[in-house]
């Protein structure tokens, strides 16, 4: 996978992982979320066409995330379990990944009640950083995603509402 795709599924994983940490301080985001593609914005080419997000209390501390999302058709899914403690938890996704495919791992960290930011790593060294923050009324979760380096350029905003 080229790393314009894995930053673009690194994304959707993360878009998964940051309402899991919110949960810890805001219980009401566990559950089911769906993609609002409408209000979402990403690079041609990897824009998000359907995509769903269910957060679990994985219970001492942890949390969950389970993203599946469709891009240039093909359909992909990521989990992680984590805590809000800005270590590295490494991500799953199916299909897996070849054989000496680059490991993603995310740390999130609390930034304010109401915003995570996560840092998304490829073979340990920083990709992307996303914020994510919970709207007031707490249907609305938005994620905002930036490149890091050679991938200052990129960035992408995703938008999930409460099932």
């Amino acid at each position: 996978m080229n790393l314009a795709k894995r930053l673009c599924a690194a994304t959707l994983a993360v878009a998964a992982v940051v309402p899991l940490g919110s949960a810890r301080a805001q219980p009401e985001l566990v559950g089911s979320w769906v993609l609002d593609i409408e209000s979402s914005t990403a690079p041609a080419g990897l824009a998000t066409t359907a995509g769903t997000l269910e957060i679990t209390d994985a219970g001492d501390g942890k949390f969950k995330s389970v993203t599946e999302a469709t891009v240039n058709g093909a359909v992909g899914r990521s989990e992680v379990t984590f805590s809000v403690d800005g270590k590295d938890y490494a991500t799953t996704s199916t299909p897996a990944p070849p054989p000496g495919a680059p490991s993603v791992t995310q740390a999130v960290e609390r930034v304010s009640d109401t915003v995570y930011k996560v840092t998304i790593k490829v073979n340990g060294q920083p990709l992307a950083t996303a914020l994510t923050e919970i709207s007031s009324d707490g249907k609305t979760l938005t994620q905002t995603t930036t490149g890091i380096g050679q991938f200052a350029s990129v960035s992408s905003t995703t938008v999930f509402r409460r099932k």
